[in-house]
């Protein structure tokens, strides 16, 4: 099977989506099938090629404005396609990649499957703050063969949007367990305060949505408490200011900001972290971080919002908190910090849930969806 994978958004550019996008290329290609990742060009440097992915990669041009010339940008796809002769289309994007995919006549008779990463459907998103824009997302939720829903919040976000969907796919997103449990040497450069079971962990961008100022605040309380630190790996534009509150509270001596983190960094700290903090104030669609903190053998503190609280068995696998609210998670942290016993149990609770996603699993989901599409449209041709 040829699949194209259009995504607003790829590696080398990393965050939630990109990695899902290059983790389903990877299990296509190694399940024998054709697969090209049509993306626009990224802004940061960096070289994505047939020398580094399994998978064949093509640019185009970035789009300058979310309403104009974005029509444009579909001659790439349509050239793609006449080249490769696409069995399906799966785009990572309602808009503006599914749109241009929905409005090209010369995918007509080829499968389109749209994947929301949550951004595009959200309360503060692009079609709610953009009238003009609503059509175009609804002619592509009204066109596709199906929409995948990776959780409540797609599905609801899809729905909201647009009552008459052809199809809903619940497929959620997955994880490499393998890699997240096979143990991984400690970086020499690691700061010497972050030991093995002595600190909480929290893995994302560091921006307003995700509340990593709510749990400064908890966690400054049970610093007083326990003997426990905080490691904040990540990057983003509230950085500096979080910085700013963690000295203002007084435990600069006690959390160790990481900066962004991948591969066998990333994994020692998820593998060696009491458990992992998700204090999103927000939305989350499927985190990542959720299932990788589960393959690594470590519960999840989270907050009760779909795609955390959906995922997290509390009392079994984690704890669900509400947002906002430095009590409830303070409270959390402080008995996650008395009872390390409880939290390992916990933890291989957690990597027996993550078994569940695999993403060899879940890309054959994907592409038994994607043969049905393609047989369908055969037989209507």
């Amino acid at each position: 099977m040829r699949i194209c994978l259009y995504t607003n958004t790829a590696l080398p550019r990393i965050g939630g989506q990109e990695l899902v996008v290059d983790a389903l290329g990877r299990h296509f290609t190694a399940l024998g099938h054709e697969v090209v990742v049509l993306a626009p060009r990224p802004h940061c440097r960096g070289q994505l090629g047939p020398r580094h992915v399994p998978y064949r990669v093509a640019w185009h041009p970035r789009f300058r404005s979310a309403r104009w010339f974005v029509p444009w940008h579909g001659q790439r796809l349509a050239d793609l396609h006449r080249q490769w002769a696409f069995d399906v289309v799966h785009c990572h994007g309602v808009y503006p990649a599914a749109y241009l995919a929905a409005s090209l006549p010369a995918l007509g008779g080829v499968p389109l499957v749209v994947t929301s990463h949550g951004d595009d459907v959200e309360p503060a998103g692009l079609y709610y703050r953009k009238a003009h824009l609503r059509p175009r997302y609804r002619l592509v939720l009204e066109r596709c063969d199906a929409a995948v829903a990776t959780g409540r919040f797609t599905e609801d976000g899809y729905r909201a949007i647009c009552p008459r969907l052809r199809r809903l796919e619940r497929i959620p997103h997955g994880v490499d367990t393998r890699r997240f449990a096979t143990p991984v040497a400690r970086p020499e450069d690691l700061d010497p305060s972050l030991q093995p079971g002595r600190y909480f962990l929290f893995l994302g961008r560091l921006d307003r949505r995700k509340g990593v100022d709510v749990l400064l605040r908890a966690f400054a309380r049970v610093a007083a408490r326990c003997p426990i630190g905080l490691a904040v790996a990540g990057a983003g534009a509230e950085q500096s200011a979080l910085e700013s509150l963690s000295a203002h509270l007084g435990i600069e001596g006690r959390v160790c900001f990481v900066g962004q983190v991948e591969t066998a960094r990333k994994t020692y700290l998820l593998q060696n972290a009491l458990a992992t903090v998700m204090p999103s104030r927000q939305w989350e669609a499927f985190p990542l971080v959720l299932l990788e903190s589960f393959a690594a053998g470590r519960p999840v503190i989270g907050t009760r919002l779909p795609g955390i609280g959906d995922v997290i068995e509390p009392g079994r696998t984690g704890f669900v908190v509400p947002p906002e609210y430095t009590g409830p998670l303070e409270e959390a942290l402080v008995e996650a910090a008395g009872d390390p016993a409880r939290m390992d149990a916990f933890g291989a609770e957690a990597r027996r849930t993550a078994q569940h996603y695999e993403w060899a699993g879940i890309a054959r989901r994907h592409l038994a969806l994607f043969t049905e599409l393609a047989g369908r449209k055969r037989l209507a041709a």
